[in-house]
């Protein structure tokens, strides 16, 4: 069986939807995992409570300036095409875009829009604000639940070394706890 080029898995042209779908899935899961971190470092290290208010306005917020990171990629190569379209000539070096780019761009600029717009729906669509959310707050518990119960393989397998491991732990927590309260003061 002959494979001709472009009917490859990697190397077939990607349709437009599919190329917006993967960066809106790209985009959601970077904002869930950086809410996730800032959960447990709120939570583990500022003792912060859970404000769902305050953590959708955060969300759309994220969501907000990846959309505007598009809108500057957009206008930065809507020059690029307008310049390439009059040079004519091969390209000098990968960003040397020339007149047989001009389509390229244009459709790169037409999916960034399209990315755009729908990183701007999601801002606006408060349900897919909640469950990113609420999926960023199970994988945070879970994280942390996690790092309590399931100790890597440098724990102590003895359980008295064990034991003296936790109680020096459960010691240095309760001093810890001391001092913010007397910082607190």
């Amino acid at each position: 069986m002959a494979i001709r080029a472009g009917e490859g898995n990697f190397s077939a042209r990607s349709r437009k939807s599919d190329v917006v779908s993967d960066a809106l899935l790209l985009a959601t899961a970077a904002v869930r995992s950086a809410v996730k971190n800032l959960l447990i470092v709120r939570a583990l290290r500022d003792n912060a409570d859970y404000e769902q208010s305050w953590w959708l306005d955060a969300v759309a917020k994220e969501f907000e300036v990846i959309a505007a990171e598009n809108d500057a990629d957009i206008a930065r190569l809507e020059a690029e095409r307008l310049r390439a379209k009059k040079k004519q000539g091969r390209a000098l070096h990968p960003a040397d875009f020339r007149s047989r780019d001009a389509p390229v761009l244009k459709r790169r600029i037409r999916v960034l829009r399209k990315i755009a717009a729908k990183l701007r729906e999601i801002v606006t669509d408060e349900d897919a604000l909640l469950t990113l959310v609420a999926e960023a707050r199970a994988a945070a518990l879970d994280e942390i639940t996690t790092a309590r119960h399931d100790p890597s393989p440098r724990a102590a397998r003895d359980p008295k070394a064990r034991a003296a491991g936790l109680a020096a732990l459960s010691d240095d927590l309760l001093s810890l706890a001391e001092s913010r309260a007397t910082a607190a003061d």
